[in-house]
């Protein structure tokens, strides 16, 4: 399996930043206090043209760093230039660094950086412990229920408003979470939104037709509420071809959409007990939840101990609920046949 890529239809010149890169390491490398180098940013995935920087970032013992942002360092920081070819240099505290805890970009970038100087094998040892840290699936679950907010919810409300302009920003709000959760379910990680589309091409799986089909889930183009309408179903048809793939890898035989699983659940087992102890409950949720929806209409608190009211679980309609509970209802009910 291969990892995301770019895959730019125009000349790649990472070939002569490389060299000019080769040529300036040994003075890098004799720098005091220098623990170790790495090549970060386009390079290390690959690909570079006119408008590329070689990202150089110095991973500094803790004594060098200081001095290195208290006095003159001996190499300039931020964008420089070196012969002519764009360089933009990062320090970093090795001994702070070790001990941080890394963001999803952060850690997309450390996925794809080459370590070009490391003394004592520090920095290999620090990228894995960081990269040992992967992306959990139920990120992905909570960015398409992020998804489906904006192009469902939200897009019906403006459709039905008729405010095509609207509408639009929030179908545009839709496609950034989709995007990220088809990372997580390839189990790679998240990148940074400047490359968010463009390497979801090179996913190793996406729906299929992906970069025709996202061109219509992004399409602007057509103002009017007939527009904002095609284009929600163009979204819909990707969240939905997404949902089912990652239920197809973690919950198979589940029904409703992924991001219903967690109350589905909870209910599902609060019913097949009928009642539950607090502590119990709080051990597998938490009483915020016991006062949403559809749990707070079916259950009692009596001592230390949460009562269900099968009978009144059984008897709700749909205008007693909203749809989205409803629908968690409904499919515990049949899929425990309780009528």
């Amino acid at each position: 399996m291969t990892r995301p890529y770019v895959d730019i239809g125009i000349k790649n010149k990472i070939n002569q930043l490389l060299e000019h890169l080769e040529g300036m390491l040994p003075k890098f490398k004799s720098f005091p206090g220098v623990i170790g180098i790495t090549l970060n940013g386009g390079l290390s995935r690959g690909f570079a043209d006119h408008l590329s920087e070689v990202d150089i970032t110095f991973y500094l013992n803790s004594e060098n760093h200081k001095e290195w942002h208290t006095k003159k360092a001996p190499i300039p920081q931020g964008i420089v230039k070196f012969d002519n070819v764009l360089y933009d240099i990062k320090t970093i505290n090795y001994e702070e660094e070790a001990m941080r805890k890394y963001d999803d970009i952060e850690l997309w970038d450390l996925s794809y950086a080459k370590i070009l100087f490391d003394t004592d094998n520090k920095i290999s040892k620090l990228f894995e412990k960081k990269l040992s840290i992967k992306p959990e699936f139920s990120e992905a679950v909570n960015l398409l229920w992020e998804s489906y907010w904006n192009f469902k919810l939200a897009g019906d409300i403006w459709i039905n408003r008729g405010d095509p302009l609207q509408g639009h920003l929030v179908l545009n709000e839709s496609i950034k979470p989709l995007l990220k959760a088809l990372f997580v379910v390839n189990k790679e990680y998240i990148p940074h939104e400047k490359w968010l589309v463009h390497m979801s091409y090179t996913l190793n799986w996406t729906p299929i037709n992906w970069k025709e089909r996202l061109i219509e889930a992004m399409n602007t183009v057509c103002f009017t509420v007939e527009g904002i309408k095609r284009r929600q179903l163009a979204i819909e048809d990707l969240w939905n071809e997404t949902d089912n793939f990652i239920k197809g890898e973690w919950y198979q035989r589940f029904n409703l959409a992924c991001h219903q699983k967690s109350f589905y659940d909870l209910l599902r087992q609060l019913v097949q007990s009928e009642s539950i102890s607090v502590d119990e409950w709080n051990r597998i949720s938490n009483f915020s939840v016991l006062n949403m929806e559809p749990f707070h209409k079916i259950t009692e608190i009596c001592g230390d101990r949460i009562i269900l009211n099968k009978e009144r679980l059984i008897s709700f309609k749909m205008e007693d609920l909203y749809s989205w509970h409803y629908e968690i209802v409904r499919g515990v009910i049949e899929d425990l046949k309780l009528v």
